[in-house]
């Protein structure tokens, strides 16, 4: 029997079914060397196309393997803190809270002293009523700074974090042009616990959960961790974001 191995998966027909039946010849040797005369061409053909088809296969995968774009991660939480003008910001920021608490405590003390007057003055009496209108009105003046202090705060740490974030957005793309990285992700070290799950903390739980949740980068065959060349430029003075070289860029025409 011939061997038909060669056909299989090439998606057609095998030639040698198409072939016509011929009459018996007289001589049975002479039938089967004629035979095979005819078979091995056909056969050596679609043998060297399911090898070429595969090479093919093989260039193919290789082709888009080396020009996947390679995807560098960024640490951002670990450069941001390693940044200087953050660690600037971030120094003004605690300096404004303690002065702030100096401040309250002044103030809070202010109001535990009108209260142990209020309390030792005779009811009913003017300067009773004078003070308890004096301690009620800082409470209320405590209060509102409070408010006040909290919400200026926020909007203060929105505004630094905005301007960290667009120096290293353009960091970040100088040091993945110097790479010739094509995509930038956000990196998240999760290192495995050494106990079982069912033996960490309902925090450590809720940590690495949170963790996984935020990781936008879960594996990458051409991964390049960018980490330590970001903090390397950042070290350098970063452009102001009015500089020509951080300007956006035009539009090409027909492109709006």
């Amino acid at each position: 029997m011939t061997d038909l191995g060669p056909f299989v998966g090439l998606g057609r027909a095998p030639l040698l079914l198409s072939v016509p039946t011929r009459p018996a010849l007289t001589n049975p040797d002479m039938s089967t060397a004629s035979s095979s005369r005819l078979f091995r061409p056909v056969v050596t053909a679609l043998t060297l196309t399911a090898c070429v088809a595969a090479q093919g296969a093989q260039d193919a995968a290789a082709t888009r393997s080396a020009t996947a774009p390679i995807v560098g991660v960024v640490n951002v939480i670990k450069a941001v803190e390693q940044y200087p003008r953050y660690i600037k910001l971030r120094a003004e920021v605690d300096a404004s809270v303690k002065q702030y608490e100096v401040k309250l405590k002044q103030m809070s003390a202010r109001a535990d002293e009108l209260r142990g007057t209020v309390q030792v003055l005779a009811e009913g009496s003017q300067d009773r009523a004078d003070k308890e209108f004096e301690y009620q009105m800082l409470l209320q003046t405590l209060d509102y700074q409070r408010k006040s202090y909290r919400d200026s705060m926020l909007k203060q740490e929105l505004r630094n974090t905005l301007s960290v974030y667009e120096d290293m957005e353009y960091v970040i793309g100088v040091v993945a042009k110097r790479k010739g990285v094509g995509v930038v992700m956000t990196k998240h070290d999760i290192r495995p616990s050494t106990e079982p799950i069912d033996q960490l903390s309902d925090q450590e739980v809720k940590v690495r959960v949170n963790a996984y949740d935020r990781r936008n980068v879960w594996f990458a065959a051409n991964e390049v961790d960018m980490t330590g060349d970001v903090i390397k430029e950042l070290m350098i003075p970063v452009p102001d974001r009015n500089a020509p070289e951080r300007a956006p860029k035009a539009t090409p025409p027909g492109k709006e």
